[in-house]
């Protein structure tokens, strides 16, 4: 499998450095575009690490380290793009290199597209999908990678599918476009990873509709291995410079994860999932994003606190196996960016502030409302020359030993990033 990567990676780039004048986006033809890009980005992170932190003394149990760590990765994205009039074939591949021994290449999208009739396409292959209105979270993104609120713009691998989509416009007064999509998502459970039972396979029907200048989308996500869900998300321009959205989601057997007695419980569950926010574009030039998430299926506070007093338990005992049985549990069912039920999120970015050209700083915060603990970031990005940007993202995390952001391994860390565009 690597080989085929270093295989596609080598046509990409010689295709690349042959376009006349380095250009990555030229006609083959009338109809026929060819488009490659991509970004070489070099970071090196400082993490101060919480050594009362759970979660840091089950990854480094009985290791004496010093209160800071760092590491280096360079992170390679290549994306290739063919496109006629009626046909395209587009790749999006992504690589990670920590050292000579640990390097890793993954297909984050490998799909084509052909129009099948006036008005509907087929897509069929990985796709990365992008459902919902929220900013930081999706509560309908049945169909989206999992997205990190702390990033949301960060690309993501996406998932194998064949998608039907047919779209049509009106000259109406209140309703001006419409557009459905199916879905079809072959099963990920497979027999000998390449057979899978048919009735395993999921699908998804999303509606779109541009009513009284108000997108509108009604959902729907059936599968007999995973939850079933249907929902519905608006987006209006309240003004010109001011945006609400709204997501809102019905789920059924749903699977929760908690620990009791240092027993690790299955319970399935019915409920609901919403987010409410704003975005707002100030006479500065300042944007805000605030968000407002629930989610039933989240720990409760006490249920929190009782899988945090069973890692303390498993280190405390002093028996590697406990320990390496907390620890899987840990990765295997309880490392969602919000594990908890209720989140505020809020962005504020203003990009060249006091006429400082190309410089964009920005403010975050993730605040978990019911055990008071949050997250602060302050990405600040400059882009001094043509196709390359510089990233100092310092983070931090507060709280309590027993809060969800306070018993994290790291209580803050400083990211330098390099990027290249090409």
């Amino acid at each position: 499998m690597k080989t085929f990567f270093i295989f596609i990676y080598s046509i990409l780039m010689i295709t690349i450095l042959s376009a006349q004048d380095y250009d990555s986006s030229f006609v083959l033809s009338e109809v026929e575009t060819l488009k490659l890009s991509g970004n070489l980005d070099s970071k090196y992170s400082l993490n101060k690490t919480r050594k009362s932190s759970p979660i840091y003394n089950l990854m480094f149990y009985n290791q004496d380290l010093s209160d800071v760590l760092s590491s280096y990765r360079m992170e390679l994205y290549l994306n290739g793009d063919y496109q006629t009039k009626d046909l395209g074939f587009h790749i999006k591949t992504h690589s990670e290199y920590y050292n000579d021994n640990q390097f890793d290449i993954n297909l984050f999208e490998m799909y084509g597209n052909i129009s099948l009739f006036q008005n509907m396409d087929a897509i069929i292959g990985k796709k990365m999908l992008n459902w919902g209105k929220g900013y930081a979270f999706n509560p309908v993104g049945y169909v989206n990678s999992v997205k990190d609120p702390e990033n949301p713009e960060l690309a993501k691998s996406g998932i194998f599918s064949i998608n039907l989509q047919y779209s049509k416009s009106f000259q109406s007064d209140f309703i001006n476009n419409m557009a459905i999509d199916l879905i079809v998502i072959p099963s990920i459970k497979t027999i000998n990873n390449k057979i899978s039972e048919l009735e395993y396979t999921d699908l998804a029907v999303k509606l779109y509709f541009l009513l009284w200048d108000t997108d509108i989308d009604l959902m729907s996500y059936y599968s007999k291995a995973n939850s079933s869900k249907i929902g519905l998300d608006f987006s209006r321009n309240i003004f010109p410079s001011l945006e609400i959205h709204c997501e809102y989601s019905l789920f059924d057997n749903h699977s929760k994860y908690t620990v009791s007695d240092s027993i690790l419980m299955l319970e399935k569950i019915s409920g609901s999932s919403y987010l409410i926010g704003i975005r707002w574009l100030n006479e500065l030039n300042m944007t805000f994003i605030l968000e407002y998430y629930h989610n039933d299926a989240g720990l409760m506070l006490k249920e929190y606190e009782e899988y945090n007093k069973f890692l303390l338990n498993a280190i405390s005992s002093g028996n590697n196996i406990s320990v390496s049985e907390a620890l899987n549990m840990n990765k295997n069912y309880f490392t969602s960016s919000n594990l908890m039920q209720d989140y505020l999120y809020l962005k504020i970015s203003l990009p060249e502030p006091f006429n400082w050209v190309d410089f964009t700083p920005a403010l975050y915060t993730i605040y978990n409302l019911n055990d008071n603990s949050f997250i602060i970031g302050m990405p600040l990005s400059y882009k001094p020359v043509t196709n390359f940007e510089f990233i100092l993202w310092p983070t931090f995390l507060v709280g309590s030993d027993n809060t969800e952001y306070g018993s994290k391994q790291y209580e803050g860390k400083l990211d330098i990033w390099a990027r290249f565009y090409f």
